[in-house]
């Protein structure tokens, strides 16, 4: 049977780690006998640290890698990724909104059939929530699939099987400032969907400011789009002042002799300024992300491994 690694971060996860260590204990040992529990601790305030090594204490199968500040979901896991030692890897998020038994779930779609499978993940058939949760996940991935050159899948899970070659090849990308779900996308291989259901937490460290950071950084990570659609504004503001130029002339200059005319001086000056403000705003992004990769930072400090 194969060696399962079962890994996930942690930040203020603390009223859950007792049970998600529970629950993947039952669900992996329906499998093999041979695992690890990998948790990586974000820089969380809380005291999940402190509770995962009493876990340690009671069973050595448990690890912890100890991170040096709060580094990001995205980069912890990908710290934790670095460290792992199972032939198949089940990543999923610590706040148990997604069942730690999908692993005998995806266990069995890539083992059970013809076909060799390196990766299967989760879909949510139809995303959690109110209309003002669920309007920016779909307003995300209807942008991202329409301008990126990579096509994710709507509604994907954090939770994800891997074989430890696809984790490797993973590994190789290194970008400074990483979106997961399509660097994994990226990766290309064999990558299978399931549909699943996903719960939901009165509390989510998830805040819209993380969303939204989130949100333009892979934007900014898989597609340019932005920067072509600023060249094609300043050419279609090029040609319509130069049509207005050829429409002045023609008129003999008349239509700024009236009193109004320097309302239309006024607006177009302000509708240049804010287009170029903006402009120099997406290429300032990119800039930053071009700086950000040059230094090559490590994505994450491992402070301590436990075990």
């Amino acid at each position: 049977m194969p060696r399962i690694s079962i890994l996930t971060s942690l930040f203020c996860s603390e009223p859950y780690i007792q049970e998600l260590y529970d629950r993947s204990r039952v669900a992996v040992e329906k499998i093999t006998e041979d695992y690890e529990i990998v948790f990586v601790d974000d820089g969380s305030p809380d005291g999940g640290n402190a509770l995962v090594q009493r876990l340690i204490q009671e069973d050595k199968r448990v690890r912890l890698i100890e991170l040096s500040k709060n580094f990001g979901q995205h980069r912890a896991l990908l710290a934790g990724l670095q460290h792992v030692r199972g032939d198949i890897v089940f990543m999923i998020d610590s706040d148990l909104e997604e069942d730690p038994a999908l692993l005998g779930t995806f266990y069995q779609k890539m083992t059970g059939g013809d076909e060799e499978i390196d990766v299967v993940y989760g879909v949510m058939e139809k995303r959690k929530g109110g209309l003002l949760e669920r309007l920016p996940g779909a307003v995300f991935y209807t942008i991202m699939n329409r301008i990126s050159e990579v096509p994710l899948p709507r509604n994907v899970l954090g939770a994800r099987l891997m074989t430890s070659d696809f984790v490797k090849s993973l590994l190789e990308y290194g970008e400074a400032q990483p979106f997961l779900g399509g660097v994994i996308a990226l990766a290309g291989y064999k990558q299978v969907g399931i549909p699943c259901e996903k719960g939901s937490k009165p509390v989510t460290t998830y805040k819209l400011r993380r969303k939204v950071n989130l949100a333009v950084n892979a934007l900014l990570s898989f597609s340019t789009k932005p920067l072509t659609w600023i060249l094609a504004c300043g050419c279609a503001i090029t040609l319509a002042a130069l049509l207005g130029v050829a429409g002045f002339v023609l008129c003999g200059g008349s239509a700024f002799d009236e009193g109004a005319g320097w309302v239309w001086i006024l607006a177009s000056v302000w509708l240049l300024g804010g287009l170029i403000i903006m402009s120099v705003g997406v290429l300032g992004l990119y800039v930053g992300r071009i700086f950000g990769q040059v230094k090559r930072r490590p994505n994450a400090i491992v402070r301590k491994i436990h075990n």
